[in-house]
């Protein structure tokens, strides 16, 4: 399912009109939506999360200016997508590597933790290919923009920087380095 490219272009002309940073042309390409434990994308399988320590500086200190979370839910099969929502603006945290965790664990219990959760920095390049996407959503933490599918199954290659700060997920999934592969709940 591909996000219509309408949709794609009246969301970037918004944010270029509001003077936010763009979203990567990749971005407009791809679906507008995505247990049981969450992953940490350095180490495969482990159900402990990884912790990045707060930086003073770089580029978690640029996106921490803001704390605020923005979610722009595009697609909710679900019908959870409020909650989903909610649960992401909550996050208070000044370190990127916390919040892409807590999101990950947030939007997997308030979707029912019966989906696959994939968050990723759009700024990086990826190849996804989700089967039963159930909501999509463009979350932004400071300056930094993520895409959050729920999803039933499929695979997605990170062709990018891996880490906590960039990309986290969680669900029933087979991993080998950059490239997961996520099976059905049921």
């Amino acid at each position: 399912m591909r996000r219509n490219t309408t949709l794609a272009t009246i969301a970037l002309t918004a944010l270029t009109l509001t003077g936010a940073a763009a979203l990567p042309a990749q971005a407009a390409g791809h679906p507008a939506p995505a247990p049981a434990a969450v992953s940490a994308p350095s180490s495969p399988a482990t159900s402990s999360p990884a912790t990045s320590s707060p930086a003073a500086s770089g580029p978690d200190a640029a996106a921490a200016a803001d704390k605020n979370v923005t979610v722009n839910v595009s697609m909710d099969q679900l019908g959870r997508g409020q909650a989903i929502a909610d649960a992401l603006r909550s996050i208070k945290t000044d370190n990127r590597g916390t919040f892409v965790q807590e999101a990950v664990d947030k939007a997997f219990k308030a979707a029912g933790s019966r989906h696959n959760v994939m968050l990723f920095n759009l700024s990086q390049n990826y190849n996804d290919q989700f089967q039963g996407t159930r909501l999509y959503a463009n979350v932004q933490w400071g300056s930094i923009h993520y895409g959050l599918w729920i999803f039933e199954s499929g695979q997605f290659t990170n062709q990018g920087d891996g880490g906590w700060i960039n990309w986290g997920f969680t669900g029933w999934y087979e991993r080998n380095g950059g490239h997961v592969k996520f099976n059905r709940s049921w």
